[in-house]
């Protein structure tokens, strides 16, 4: 069916357009309604009624093999054979805290699990955004960067203000190991902002937790229904990360990423029934107590790391 142009230009046939694309996001996934008819199970000749054999659980719809079959097989080498695959994509990008509620409240069938489709997605995305050249640069200015410090005696580290030239040789090296542990943390988040965000959606939970764990849509709400809801927002937002690594041009994969974070906004909105505005004060706590929780993991895992590079060194 071809797309009706007069919806841009037509103000009524707009309006009509978008409350029906509204009610279809409010709308539940529906499940084929359970057929009547006589069926003989293919694979072991039983007979019955419904949509599949109660005795081997084979659909009443197996026939022939076409071109759409043979591609489901295909992608089921990698798990992506499942149909509820391709209706969480579409459902992620058009309906996505809609969606993560239905599957909250029991419609887990319809739907693919999202531990699963995270790890997925993300290998998908790791491989589409490798690049070993960028890789060999980052690695020699990270060496180049480790040697400046400690050979001169004026420079200053970021992370701790001391003269090089008045350390030990142990200190030195400790010093030096430190340095390439933040800078390859530093690397690994620039190279793999999908962990980033995966990281940054678990911090900001608690202090989440804090706000919405009573709200209009699920007054119920668990923590761990958080967790689950925010992996599956990480999908989504691995999903726009696509779309922004296929369209470098300019400015535009920036765009794409700030309408990432803001349907992170609208996917929240449509899970706890909040209003957009609600959320937005919300968030002024939320990040200043995600702050002070990030600070503080910061300082324990600089303390572990310098711990670490001591005992390394020592042990050499």
């Amino acid at each position: 069916m071809a797309f009706d142009y007069s919806i841009l230009t037509n103000r009524h046939r707009r309006t009509v357009w978008l409350r029906a694309f509204r009610r279809w996001q409010r709308r539940p996934h529906q499940v084929a309604p359970l057929s009547e008819e006589w069926q003989r199970c293919a694979s072991c000749e039983t007979d019955y009624q419904g949509n599949f054999c109660p005795r081997c659980g084979q659909s009443a719809k197996v026939g022939r093999f076409s071109f759409k079959t043979a591609g489901l097989l295909f992608l089921d080498v990698w798990g992506l054979g499942n149909r509820g695959f391709f209706r969480t994509l579409r459902d992620l990008l058009l309906r996505p805290g809609y969606m993560i509620r239905d599957y909250l409240n029991g419609r887990q069938s319809a739907y693919f699990p999202p531990f699963k489709m995270f790890f997925i997605l993300f290998t998908f995305f790791f491989l589409l955004s490798y690049d070993p050249k960028a890789k060999e640069a980052k690695e020699g200015g990270q060496k180049a960067g480790t040697e400046l410090v400690l050979n001169d005696k004026e420079a200053k580290s970021d992370v701790v203000k001391m003269d090089s030239a008045d350390l030990d040789e142990v200190d030195k090296q400790a010093f030096a190991k430190v340095i390439d542990i933040v800078e390859g943390t530093k690397a690994f988040a620039q190279r793999n902002p999908a962990i980033f965000m995966l990281f940054f959606l678990t911090l900001i939970s608690l202090p989440l937790y804090l706000f919405l764990r009573r709200n209009p849509a699920i007054p119920d709400f668990r923590y761990s229904e958080l967790l689950v809801a925010l992996v599956y927002m990480e999908n989504m937002y691995l999903l726009y990360g696509y779309l922004a690594l296929c369209l470098p041009i300019g400015s535009l994969p920036d765009i794409i990423h700030f309408f990432a974070v803001f349907m992170l906004l609208v996917a929240l909105h449509q899970l706890t029934g909040y209003s957009k505005r609600r959320l937005l004060l919300y968030f002024i706590p939320v990040c200043i107590l995600s702050f002070i929780l990030f600070v503080f993991i910061v300082v324990a895992a600089i303390l572990l790391a310098t711990l670490f590079a001591y005992m390394v060194v020592k042990l050499q």
